[in-house]
């Protein structure tokens, strides 16, 4: 309770509505109000702890939404039942590993969502949708910045007959969304200070940090297990539209976090975790070897 009603947790949160959390934090809105709204609504009906009540409240619903979105999309990628349920426990576990240096980052886990909300809609041809969970995930984090390449390559692959006219219109419309806010809330709040972990700057000074760490093999390690290694090597296996994911969002995703984040801090990996390698992962295990049992004891 301390750390979240006193500590780090509630210091970034309010920093963020007060509008001084530095570059890139104090871009990252939409949570932020997400959760203050929460926290009024439990004050005014006297809800005891509403502030640490809040964050965990929304930490798990959040938590909740993601498997039920990844057991919802392994099974539309055409995996069993079973091994959609077996990817969603994967996915969880995964998280629960997540943890260095690190609060709720309830910023980092809307952004798993979005894309899980985002990849349904175009396996569903919902196209329409992709414009409000793109307004959405623009005001979340920076990284949604991938959603219009998805849109727009996952619809020019061969499986799919929408109008090319359409398709080029729902990616720009995406993409300028996302332009749009990324330069409005740059506007809005006063110039930030760039926050430089652990000193080093991004670009050389980072990537040479993350591939000399012990800690980035370390973290990566334990949250995303052998599951991309694997999935890798039963790519032969994985279904058209999951290898468009693949190359749309895994080469960009590992280069820009390489030179721009701690590589430790493995929760930013988690999106390419779970919309590529754990479906990936399940394609090879329970199709080409499927005497092969999960056992998660």
């Amino acid at each position: 309770l301390p750390f979240l009603e006193e500590g780090k947790q509630l210091l970034r949160h309010r920093a963020i509505l007060e509008g001084h959390a530095g570059n890139p934090w104090q871009y990252r809105v939409l949570s932020a109000y997400l959760i203050e709204g929460a926290i009024q609504l439990l004050i005014k009906i006297n809800i005891p702890h509403p502030i640490a009540v809040s964050f965990i409240m929304c930490r798990v619903l959040l938590g909740t939404a993601i498997c039920i979105c990844a057991f919802i999309y392994y099974q539309k990628l055409g995996l069993s039942r079973g091994l959609a349920f077996n990817g969603m426990l994967l996915l969880g576990w995964g998280m629960s590993y997540a943890h260095y240096d690190s609060d709720l980052q309830f910023n980092t886990y809307f952004d798993i969502l979005f894309y899980l909300l985002v990849v349904l809609c175009i396996l569903h041809k919902r196209l329409f949708w992709l414009i409000p969970l793109m307004l959405l995930a623009a005001l979340n984090r920076e990284t949604s910045g991938l959603i219009p390449l998805l849109i727009f390559f996952s619809f020019r692959s061969e499986n799919y007959s929408i109008g090319r006219t359409r398709t080029m219109c729902i990616a720009a419309a995406t993409l300028g969304i996302y332009l749009v806010i990324f330069i409005l809330l740059r506007s809005l709040y006063p110039e930030q200070t760039l926050l430089v972990p652990y000193g080093n700057h991004p670009g050389y000074e980072l990537l040479t940090h993350n591939i000399t760490s012990i800690l980035t093999l370390d973290r990566l390690f334990a949250t995303l297990s052998i599951i991309p290694i694997v999935a890798l090597i039963g790519y032969r296996q994985w279904p058209q539209q999951l290898k468009v994911f693949f190359w749309v969002v895994v080469p960009i995703w590992f280069a820009i976090h390489f030179i721009g984040s701690v590589v430790a801090e493995a929760r930013l990996f988690l999106v390419p975790q779970a919309l590529i390698f754990l479906p990936g992962f399940l394609f090879f295990v329970g199709n080409e070897h499927p005497h092969i049992n999960i056992n998660l004891h």
